[in-house]
């Protein structure tokens, strides 16, 4: 009898080990999301690819790297899909116009405080070649022409 209980408490553990392991790996729609504009890995993605591009189109030196900020991007939307968005949720997202403007308001700010001078390119380019140097985030997405 004690054999059989300790038999069939080894299967009761693994199978709640096994419904634990299913719950970890269940696919993001079960799991609470709370708006793609709150998700920070999301939006700080997006800031930098924000701060990338406005190098770019400051720097006339400075180009993008388009396959790895196109790499970048998809990156970021795997992982909206892995924390349960829906495609349309995401297009929603990267298409609205106002959270456009709001991250690309945090973009503006951060170069500013990185040593960007609004209406200065040269100081885009300085920024940029520092950032292209310490393989930053943003400098990853750039490159010198």
């Amino acid at each position: 009898m004690l054999l059989l209980t300790n038999q069939y408490l080894g299967q009761m553990r693994l199978l709640l080990q096994s419904l634990l392991l299913v719950v970890c790996f269940m696919p993001g729609k079960l799991m609470a999301n709370q708006g793609l504009p709150d998700e920070t890995h999301i939006t700080e993605g997006l800031i930098a690819i924000s701060m990338a591009d406005t190098v770019r189109k400051e720097c006339p030196t400075i180009s993008a790297q388009w396959i790895p900020a196109m790499l970048y991007l998809s990156s970021l939307k795997e992982h909206a899909i892995l924390l349960g968005y829906s495609t349309t949720e995401i297009k929603t997202f990267i298409k609205d116009e106002n959270e456009k403007e709001r991250l690309l308001k945090v973009a503006r700010t951060r170069l500013v405080k990185l040593g960007a001078l609004l209406d200065v390119p040269s100081s885009y380019c300085v920024l940029g070649l520092k950032e292209i140097e310490t393989g930053s985030a943003i400098g990853k997405l750039l490159r010198v022409k």
